[in-house]
């Protein structure tokens, strides 16, 4: 794959469009219209059909349409903390131990 494609696979503005075309898909399948998730959400009308139209809206109108439609968990998911270890010898130090009895 060249750069260029590469670059467009991960291009910002097909991603949060991407996002907005998700976030339309999951309120069709609640049989929902846009006004019947903004009201759930708390989010303005127009905010809302520009999110979906353009991905174009704030973090914190995501979050709350998130959680409307229960997609909070991957929302939260995004930028879970990862551990990453230098070496296996890391690994295994960080193996749990069994505890001593205390009777």
């Amino acid at each position: 794959m060249d750069k260029i494609t590469t670059f467009k696979a991960r291009n910002p503005v097909q991603i949060v469009r991407s996002i907005g075309n998700r976030i339309r898909e999951h309120r069709l399948a609640k049989g929902w219209t846009q006004a019947e998730l903004a009201e759930r959400s708390g989010v303005g009308l127009s905010t809302l059909k520009l999110l979906e139209r353009e991905g174009k809206g704030s973090l914190q109108r995501l979050a709350k349409i998130a959680v409307v439609l229960n997609l909070d968990g991957e929302l939260r998911g995004l930028f879970a903390e990862q551990v990453q270890y230098e070496s296996m010898e890391e690994v295994e130090r960080t193996k749990r131990q069994r505890g001593t009895s205390s009777k």
